[in-house]
C-alpha cells in the first residue's frame, strides 16, 4: 500500500493525532472539506445569498449525481431523506398491503431496519425473522422462512454488530425465486465496500450518510428500482412531489416520474452541501482502493488480536469482511472506559468491543489501540 497517498489524506482531520477514532460505524468526523462547504454555505445563507433557491436545486441534482456514481444508479431513481429508517418507512408505509402478507427480516438487525415493517402489524402484515448462527445470515436460513404469503425481504448490506457481509447476490436470487421485494439497509457498507444496485437486481436501497460516508447527520438517501417504482405510493407527497409545483392552487397529484416524487419538500440543504463535498472525496479515493485499505488494517488488526488471544466475534472469511472488527473482553466495559480517558475511541455494544477504522487510519493508529489494551489488561492482571 501507498502509504504516501493515504498520509495525504490525514490532513482532512483535525482530530488526528489527540484522538484516534475508530468508530466509525457509529458516526465519522466530519472531513475539513465537508467543514469548509457548509461553513461557506451557511455564510451566503447570512448575508446576502438568503433564498438561494437554484442553488439549492443544484446541490440536490449534484448529491444525486455523486450518490449515482457511487452505487452505479441513475440520478432520477433518488430521493433525498434524513435518515435510514425514513427510507425504509417510505417503502413499509408505500406498498399496498393485505391482511396476511409477510415480511422477511432477520433477527440480527439493527431496529432502523426492523421497526419500519413490524408497523406493519397493525395492518395484518406478519413479520418472520431468520435466525442467525452467531452472528452469521445465511441464505439457506432465509429460504427457510420463506412462506407463499411473503412479499419482502429486507437484509442489512454489512451487519452493524459483528461486520458480516451477507451474500447479498444469493439473496437477490432468493428473492427472485420467490418474486420477493429485495430490500438492502446499506449504512454499514457504503464508503467502505463496493455496491452496485443494477447487477445486485436491489429493488430498494436505503442509507444514512453520517457513519462510513462521512456526512453531516440528518443526510441520506433512498433508491427505488424500475422494478417496484409503480407499486411504491408517495408515503408523505409534499408541494415538490408533482409536475407543477409553482402552480399553487391546482391541487392534482400528478406526481413526479422521478424519486423525487417521495420528497417532501425542503431537505436538509447544509447536509447535502457537506455531504457532496465528502462524495467529492471518496469519488476521488475510487471504492475500490478504499476497499482494499479497509481490509490492509482490518487483516492486521485481526492478525494482532488472535495473536494476543482474543476472541473474535467477527468472522474472518474474505467474502463476509467489512470495515468492523469485533472481539471479547472479559472487562468489556471497564476497557471501553478505560479507552476512552486514553482518547481513543470505540464501541461497546451488546457487551462487545466493536472497533471500525476507516482509510485514514494508519497501522500506528492501530498500534497505539492494541498497545493500550494491552496496558490495560496489565494493570488488571496486577491487582
Amino acid at each position: 500500500m501507498d502509504e504516501s497517498f493515504w498520509e495525504s489524506y490525514r490532513s482532512y482531520f483535525p482530530h488526528l493525532p489527540s484522538l484516534r477514532y475508530f468508530n466509525h460505524a457509529a458516526v465519522s468526523p466530519v472531513p475539513l472539506p465537508a467543514r469548509e462547504a457548509v461553513e461557506a454555505y451557511l455564510r451566503e445563507r447570512s448575508l446576502d445569498n438568503i433564498e438561494s433557491w437554484p442553488e439549492m436545486l443544484e446541490q440536490k441534482q449534484h448529491f444525486k449525481e455523486q450518490v449515482g456514481r457511487l452505487i452505479h444508479a441513475r440520478p432520477e431513481n433518488l430521493a433525498v431523506s434524513s435518515g435510514t429508517a425514513l427510507g425504509l418507512n417510505c417503502l413499509a408505509q408505500g406498498l399496498d398491503w393485505q391482511p396476511g402478507d409477510r415480511i422477511l427480516l432477520n433477527n440480527f438487525e439493527f431496529p432502523s431496519n426492523v421497526y419500519p415493517f413490524l408497523n406493519l402489524q397493525r395492518r395484518g402484515v406478519e413479520v418472520d425473522f431468520a435466525e442467525h448462527r452467531d452472528g452469521r445470515i445465511l441464505v439457506e436460513d432465509l429460504e427457510a422462512k420463506v412462506a407463499p404469503q411473503t412479499r419482502l425481504l429486507s437484509i442489512s448490506f454489512v451487519e452493524f454488530l459483528n461486520g458480516f457481509r451477507p451474500d447479498l447476490a444469493a439473496v437477490r436470487d432468493l428473492c427472485r425465486r420467490h418474486d420477493l421485494i429485495f430490500c438492502v439497509d446499506a449504512i454499514q457498507g457504503l464508503g467502505v465496500v463496493p455496491l452496485d444496485v443494477q447487477e445486485l437486481d436491489i429493488d430498494f436501497l436505503a442509507c444514512g450518510g453520517h457513519k462510513w460516508l462521512m456526512w453531516p447527520l440528518g443526510a441520506a438517501f433512498f433508491y427505488v428500482s424500475p422494478r417496484i417504482w409503480e407499486r411504491l405510493h408517495p408515503m408523505a407527497p409534499g408541494w415538490l412531489s408533482v409536475e407543477d409545483p409553482w402552480n399553487f392552487f391546482d391541487y392534482r397529484l400528478d406526481f413526479l416520474p422521478t424519486a423525487e416524487r417521495f420528497e417532501t419538500g425542503n431537505f436538509n440543504l447544509a447536509g447535502v452541501v457537506g455531504a457532496n463535498a465528502s462524495l467529492k472525496m471518496f469519488l476521488e479515493i475510487g471504492a475500490e482502493r478504499i476497499y482494499r485499505r479497509i481490509l490492509h488494517s482490518t487483516d492486521y488488526l485481526v492478525r494482532q488480536l488472535q495473536e494476543s488471544g482474543y476472541e473474535l466475534f467477527t468472522c474472518t472469511e474474505p467474502a463476509t469482511r467489512s470495515g468492523i472488527v469485533t472481539f471479547r473482553h472479559p472487562r468489556a466495559g471497564e476497557l471501553h472506559q478505560y479507552l476512552n480517558k486514553e482518547r481513543i475511541h470505540v464501541s461497546l455494544r451488546s457487551g462487545l468491543i466493536r472497533v471500525s477504522p476507516h482509510f485514514y487510519n494508519n497501522s500506528e493508529d492501530i498500534d497505539r489501540l492494541l498497545e493500550r489494551i494491552h496496558a490495560f489488561d496489565h494493570s488488571k492482571a496486577r491487582t
